[in-house]
This record gives structure tokens, C-alpha cells and sequence, in this order.
């Protein structure tokens, strides 16, 4: 009678402890999970910056500034011209300012790191239903997998510095794609500004159409597309860029009444 009393106490003190467990809110939080000495040199430089809003705005410009340098040398080895000849050291500070498309390139690139690492997160906030919710179909052991394949540990790091390695990998990718794409586009002539190049010294427009790549503070990169080559013209040696004209929007034309019906 004991051990059957024994039993029976442990399996109350079980569902116990499981209808507790269920009645425990759930964390969802997006935060990965850190815990103070095993927190990785991510989440030490993430408080230092916590504590000095300044360098968070400082470090923010400073990535920008290296994600459009990184862009701007495969937009411009579509042209051949080595890009890096030709900035100063000005130029390599407003480099990720020139197109706002890297900033949406970081929200993206962070938005997809943190959805990618939220079944790990939720699996370390909330370990006894992640267990249960496991048990119950395959879909939720295949979304929390434990396999050393579909987690961080496989990597040897830790969550929150393989989620900041995979964002930066991400941005790198997507910005040295958006910059062969936006070069090609100009190659084949659905892109870029055209416009009209008159030197120091000249009374007349050199002749033909160029296309506006870019600029420095010492050079304006040209394409030219009937003889299917870039340039970096000094600044110094140009009188005038002028652009195409804008054509006018024709004025709508007004609808005239129906006439009367002639009389029988």
C-alpha cells in the first residue's frame, strides 16, 4: 500500500507541477536570451553603447559609411573604374548617406536575423512548454528542432553574436547585389541621369548624352553610352552639368457635350 500511495503522490505531484507550468505566462519576447558572464563581447559593446547614447549614433553612422563604400565598389566595377582611386577622405564618411536604401538594407537584414533566431529565443525563455508543445505534432519539433544542425550551438557561438554575424552578412550580400543591379540597369539604359557636359573653356556642350554615375569632392563619374565608357572628370576642369529637359504634361483635353439630338 505504500509504494501505491507513493505513486499516487507523485503522479499528483507531477500534474501538479505540469498544470503549473501551464498556467506560467509565456515569454515572447524578441530579446535573445543572455546571462551576465556568458554574455558575448555583442551584448557588452550593446550596453556600453546603452550607457553612451552618442557612440550608438556615432557607431550607426560609421557602418553606414562602410556599407555604401562596400556598395559603391561593385557599382563602379560594373564601369571599370576603381572607385577607391578617386575618394578622398571626406568621401569615405558620406558614403552609406548617398542613398537611403541602405538604411532599409540594416532594418531588413536585422528584422531577418531576429524572426530567424526567435524559435532559439523562445525555446531558451520557455523551455517546459517549448518540451510539451514538442511532443505534441511534428511541425512545433521541426520549428524548435534540437538538431546541432538548426541551432547556434553548431556554430560554436553564441546566439547573439551568430544573429549580429548573420546581419552583417545579410546586409553585405543584399547591399553588393542592390549595386550590380542598380549598374546594370544603367548599362542598358533604363537608369541613371542624363546629362549634358560642358568643360572650362568650351562654348558648347561636348556632344552626345552622358549618364550621371556619381561624385566625389574632386571627380563627377560619367558614363558615356554610345561609346560604352566611364570617365572621372575633375571637377575643376567642368563649367556646367546641365540635365535634360523635363517634358511637359500635355493639358487634358475637355470633354466636348454630347450634341442634341437633331429634330425629326
Amino acid at each position: 500500500m505504500g509504494n501505491r500511495d507513493e505513486g499516487i503522490a507523485t503522479a499528483a505531484g507531477g500534474e501538479s507541477q505540469t498544470s503549473a507550468a501551464d498556467q506560467t505566462p509565456t515569454d515572447w519576447s524578441l530579446l535573445p536570451v543572455t546571462h551576465g558572464n556568458e554574455d558575448s563581447m555583442v551584448a557588452v559593446i550593446w550596453r556600453l553603447l546603452r550607457q553612451e547614447p552618442a557612440l550608438m549614433v556615432s557607431a550607426g553612422y560609421v557602418f553606414l559609411s562602410a556599407l555604401g563604400l562596400w556598395s559603391s565598389y561593385f557599382f563602379y566595377f560594373k564601369f571599370r573604374l576603381s572607385i577607391l582611386d578617386y575618394l578622398q577622405v571626406s568621401d569615405f564618411l558620406v558614403a552609406g548617406l548617398r542613398d537611403p536604401a541602405y538604411v532599409l538594407i540594416l532594418l531588413l537584414g536585422a528584422l531577418l536575423a531576429v524572426l530567424l533566431g526567435w524559435p532559439e529565443t523562445l525555446r531558451r525563455r520557455n523551455p517546459a512548454k517549448v518540451a510539451r508543445l514538442r511532443a505534441r505534432h511534428w511541425g512545433w519539433r521541426m520549428l524548435f528542432s534540437e538538431s546541432p544542425w538548426m541551432n547556434w550551438e553548431f556554430s560554436g557561438l553564441r546566439p547573439l553574436t551568430g544573429m549580429c554575424m548573420g546581419v552583417v552578412c545579410f546586409m553585405a550580400i543584399g547591399a553588393a547585389l542592390y549595386a550590380l543591379n542598380k549598374a546594370e540597369a544603367i548599362r542598358d539604359g533604363n537608369g541613371g541621369t542624363p546629362v549634358q557636359v560642358m568643360l572650362n573653356g568650351d562654348s558648347a556642350t561636348l556632344p552626345g548624352t552622358a549618364k550621371l554615375l556619381g561624385s566625389s569632392s574632386a571627380f563627377v563619374f560619367l558614363w558615356w553610352p554610345a561609346q560604352r565608357r566611364a570617365e572621372a572628370v575633375p571637377i575643376g576642369s567642368i563649367r556646367r552639368l546641365q540635365s535634360m529637359a523635363v517634358p511637359v504634361k500635355p493639358a487634358p483635353v475637355p470633354k466636348q457635350a454630347p450634341a442634341p439630338p437633331a429634330p425629326r
